[in-house]
């Protein structure tokens, strides 16, 4: 069985994609690991039996039923289907009615689930049919189990990680006004809430920038670890807190790399909340930043932290962590607010899926075609994708999506390299027991050109007869 599984942004989602693959692969499966914006192009040249998409919105519809029409069995597991809203359009009951209601109930072969609060408003909400509503947990978190937590790595100790989540304001990947609103509204938030959440989030973020230089101040002995979100932009942080010279502004790596070697975790209403207590880690919110709009977006990071209520009262925990941080009852809160969102923190997850993926029945002849590919796999192709996918199918998908970062730098961070994913799977390997030999990563290829790609392709080499 081949299987494609589609990645988002590497910096977040690459390390649960190949523990992933290699679970799958352990099965008997081959699994290509293919760059969201490069699916339409690669998926029909790759010869794939099922998909593993990163989500499943209106903005990806039309092409998820291109491939569903093709053959593929469509399976979801979505990159942030864990920390959800009470309200709005990313709310339980939403999403469910959503996937009911858009046509996605129909072309799905399965829905994976990161915890019970949404499998259960998946399942109220007749949303699909029972069999194929999975709770698996997420293969990104399993790295924060016991089982597999050593392979976390970093190469500081001790700072105060400040992790930020402010891509509705300050995003990386588009400068033009209104295009996150509009995106919330395409989501199903209702207009006039996110233009008063969008106010809030502004003021709260120059907030937060003030705080954390404060903070540098207040404590200059103390190193500072400023993340910013995979999806913001690293030059308003830089210019607001680079004269401070106990503060680093680095996005890079891995966040469970970063949240294993930290004393703490400062933030505000972000989600990383919850991988701080799933390895041990305090995670201190500024509480007395919040405004209710911002507070009432999505409550569980809150519900996870240790509130500060003031800026002496963080600076009182700053100065306290070991007590702080004993006094803190992390498996208590992981059972209250935890499990219903992520699951058990087993290390298990990729497993569960694996399981699932390979036990499935194979769907009609895996899916290649090259005319597919030159239409980006869309019924109504734009000039412009036609153009990305004859150049695709002329030069490899590999030379088009380099040739693409260099008129789109933002890009870059979205490319994946084999030698970086071989490393990956070599450790898990290595950590998990096996002969990391046994395992072949390279740069798919188009099966009927073989002309590479951009995807990886990882599979299990065949003991010799």
């Amino acid at each position: 069985m081949r299987i494609g599984w589609v990645v988002d942004h590497p910096k977040r989602d690459l390390a649960g994609s190949v523990l992933a693959a290699y679970q799958l692969a352990l099965r008997g499966a081959s699994v290509v690991i293919i760059p969201m914006y490069e699916q339409g192009v690669d998926v029909p040249r790759l010869g794939l039996d099922a998909l593993v998409a990163n989500y499943a919105r209106d903005a990806n519809f039309d092409l998820m039923r291109s491939f569903s029409e093709a053959g593929l069995a469509l399976y979801v597991l979505d990159t942030e289907g864990g920390v959800l809203a009470e309200m709005g359009g990313n709310s339980p009951p939403a999403m469910a009615a959503h996937i009911r209601d858009s046509g996605y109930a129909d072309i799905l072969s399965g829905y994976f689930f990161w915890g019970g609060q949404l499998h259960k408003a998946f399942s109220d909400n007749e949303t699909m049919k029972p069999e194929r509503l999975h709770l698996t947990g997420c293969p990104r978190f399993d790295f924060a189990a016991p089982r597999w937590r050593a392979l976390l790595d970093g190469e500081r100790r001790g700072y105060l990680l400040v992790n930020a989540n402010f891509p509705l304001v300050n995003s990386r990947f588009s400068s033009a006004p209104g295009v996150e609103r509009a995106a919330m509204v395409r989501a199903g938030w209702d207009g006039a809430y996110v233009d008063r959440f969008l106010v809030d989030l502004k003021t709260v973020f120059a907030n937060y920038l003030v705080e954390i230089g404060r903070l540098a101040v207040a404590r200059p002995d103390r190193s500072i670890l400023v993340r910013p979100h995979p999806f913001e932009s690293e030059d308003v942080y830089r210019n607001a807190l680079g004269r401070h010279a106990n503060v680093i502004v680095d996005g890079t790596g891995s966040v469970l790399d970063m949240i294993r070697n930290a004393a703490a975790v400062i933030h505000l209403n972000c989600g990383t909340a919850v991988e701080a207590v799933l390895l041990d880690k305090l995670p201190i919110q500024l509480e007395y930043l919040n405004t209710p709009a911002t507070a009432g977006h999505a409550r569980l990071p809150a519900r996870v932290s240790r509130a500060a209520l003031s800026f002496d009262e963080l600076l009182a925990m700053v100065d306290d962590l070991d007590g702080e941080t004993a006094k803190f009852d992390f498996s208590g809160v992981h059972a209250a607010n935890i499990d219903a969102f992520f699951h058990r923190n087993d290390g298990l997850a990729a497993e569960r899926v694996a399981d699932i993926l390979v036990g499935a029945k194979r769907p009609r002849d895996p899916f290649v075609s090259l005319s597919s590919a030159i239409r980006g796999t869309r019924p109504n192709p734009s000039a412009g994708q036609i153009a990305k996918g004859a150049a695709s199918l002329l030069l490899g998908s590999a030379v088009t999506e380099r040739l693409r970062t260099f008129v789109s730098p933002a890009r870059r961070d979205k490319r994946m390299e084999s030698a970086s994913v071989a490393t990956l799977l070599e450790r898990i390997a290595i950590h998990d027991g096996r002969d990391p030999s046994q395992f072949a990563v390279t740069r798919a290829r188009c099966k009927a050109t073989g002309m590479p790609l951009a995807s990886i392709a990882i599979e299990r080499r065949r003991e010799p007869a």
